[in-house]
């Protein structure tokens, strides 16, 4: 067993310039200690270098820094055990946001914006609200979009929306962020205080009557609203050929951005309400998954078979009340995408005690033994709920166990509260809330290699893998790390030495280059 260990401080900032490395180090060889002082940067190196006696180079800082390991696409590829891969091979984990509850009406985009600002103003406003996210040590955002922003009148298809939305894949890619496609509906449409699909989807003979809005238990209306239940009803029944109307639809987003870099995949259709069925798993297997593979079917022939395909749950199967019934859509390149709530936490009351981690074991396991890819499309809480930081960071320790993706609902700038609710890690004017305090943390976010494990304490990131003789990212966030001392630790437990690092303040990065087949283990501590 070989380690080494280097004290440094490390400059992260947000997109910043590292600053030029100073100071002295002393270098040892064996198992002794390797340490350095002053700020690290992407061009210099502090050496762990073989003595004359031409023993082997003991792990840590490498003699030439590691570069970074650069996409040319956001397209990843799923492995038997549903784990995702990008374009060199590796395990890659998307952590990420979704962009947001603003986006749920006019003029349906995350940030503000004046409804007829040009196209031009719009891209810089784009620009500004994205560039700040790679600072949270992000690299997925679930984009949401509209059908009723998008076809407002049966037939006629709104270019500008389309410009718009694509401006937002552009802006989101030119910053390293994937980018995941979301047809989002809650209680099926705006007239009945929700958004998605088109008023002109629901009956016009009456006129549909209008809901009073805002409506803070809006949710409730999936089991007990009737105009909610018959618009699903009549969705899942075809009536008016609804389907050939919904794919037509997505065709018109997939012809726009299916094709770009930054997309790594479409969502179906955002928590699916379940209309009168009495009798939840009956209606998953007899209703809602004969549509999902169709859907997968319809999404393939307009997208190719480079993108995932994510589908999720109703709503209800969110909030932990009842064991799901988890089902499996025929087809292959598919992402589970199921939501996680606590019913207090949501609203911003105290817990009803809905406990991450038997959950997300339970659709770890159903996704591994199917082949599916795994991403917590939904989790967060209300602003203020007493008890949720414990409850987000037991979460998120779960799903770095696990090695689940997810995007955190939600990050968008909401001058009025979206049927109240509350739940945007930053404010209407842009500025961060303390839920990003707990969001904003280290993991593993690609493995050369096999056999990783991660785990955050508070102070401490320790990784594990095997290596392949790959570049492996740990992510070290700029707004977690900024100006911390850092102790890294490098050992490698078994197989061919030669193992070491690179710590990447511009990036928030830090990269490990390991053997094909050594076993390593990084520490990460916080120092001060």
């Amino acid at each position: 067993m070989r380690r080494a260990l280097v004290l440094l401080t490390a400059a992260i900032g947000c997109g910043g310039d590292p600053s030029p490395s100073t100071g002295a180090s002393e270098t040892t060889t064996g198992s002794e200690t390797t340490a350095a002082t002053g700020t690290p940067t992407t061009t210099g190196s502090s050496t762990a270098a073989p003595t004359s006696t031409g023993a082997p180079l003991a792990p840590g800082e490498c003699e030439s820094p590691i570069e970074p390991v650069l996409l040319t696409s956001a397209r990843v590829s799923l492995d038997a055990e549903g784990r995702m891969h990008d374009e060199h091979g590796r395990d890659v984990l998307l952590r990420g946001v979704n962009t947001g509850g603003r986006s749920k009406w006019a003029p349906f985009v995350p940030f503000p914006v004046d409804a007829e600002v040009e196209q031009a103003a719009f891209e810089a406003a784009a620009e500004q609200f994205f560039s700040r996210l790679p600072g949270w040590g992000i690299n997925v955002v679930r984009l949401l979009f509209s059908w009723e922003a998008l076809e407002p009148t049966p037939g006629q298809y709104d270019a500008r929306y389309l410009d718009r939305y694509a401006a937002m894949v552009d802006a989101a890619w030119s910053h390293g962020l994937r980018v995941v496609v979301d047809f989002h509906q809650d209680i099926y449409t705006s007239t009945y205080c929700g958004d998605g699909f088109p008023p002109w989807t629901l009956p016009q003979d009456p006129p549909p009557e209008p809901h009073t809005c805002p409506d803070a238990d809006w949710g409730l209306k999936y089991i007990l609203d009737g105009d909610v239940r018959a618009a699903f009803d009549r969705f899942w029944a075809d009536e008016d050929d609804l389907h050939a109307k919904f794919f037509a639809m997505w065709g018109q987003m997939i012809a726009r951005v299916g094709d770009h870099p930054g997309v790594v995949g479409l969502e179906i259709l955002n928590e699916p309400g379940s209309g009168t069925a009495a009798d939840i798993p009956t209606w998953k297997h007899e209703t809602l998954n004969p549509f999902h593979t169709e859907a997968v079917a319809q999404l393939r022939a307009l997208a190719g078979d480079e993108l995932l395909i994510l589908f999720n749950n109703p709503g209800t199967d969110a909030v932990g009340l009842q064991p799901v019934e988890h089902v499996r859509p025929e087809g292959s390149g598919l992402v589970y995408a199921a939501h996680m709530y606590d019913a207090g936490l949501v609203k911003g009351l105290p817990t009803i005690g809905m406990m991450p981690e038997p959950y997300l074991d339970d659709i770890a396991d159903f996704a591994a033994a199917e082949g599916l890819g795994v991403l917590i499309g939904e989790f967060g809480y209300g602003h203020g709920a007493p008890g949720a930081e414990e409850w987000l960071a037991r979460a998120l320790d779960r799903m770095d166990a696990r090695r689940l993706s997810g995007t955190l609902w939600e990050c968008s700038q909401n001058e009025v509260a979206w049927n109240e609710e509350d739940l945007s890690v930053i404010e209407a004017d842009g500025s961060e809330r303390d839920t990003l305090d707990v969001f904003v943390r280290p993991y593993l976010r690609a493995v050369a290699g096999t056999d990783s494990a991660f785990a955050w304490d508070q102070t401490t990131a320790t990784a594990s893998w095997t290596g392949d003789g790959g570049v492996s990212e740990i992510a070290l966030p700029p707004r977690r790390f900024a100006g911390a001392s850092l102790a890294i630790e490098l050992t490698t437990l078994a197989g061919p030495e030669g193992a070491c690092y690179t710590l990447d303040p511009s990036r928030g990065e830090l990269r490990v280059q390991a053997p094909d087949g050594a076993q390593v283990e990084v520490r990460v501590t916080v120092a001060d």
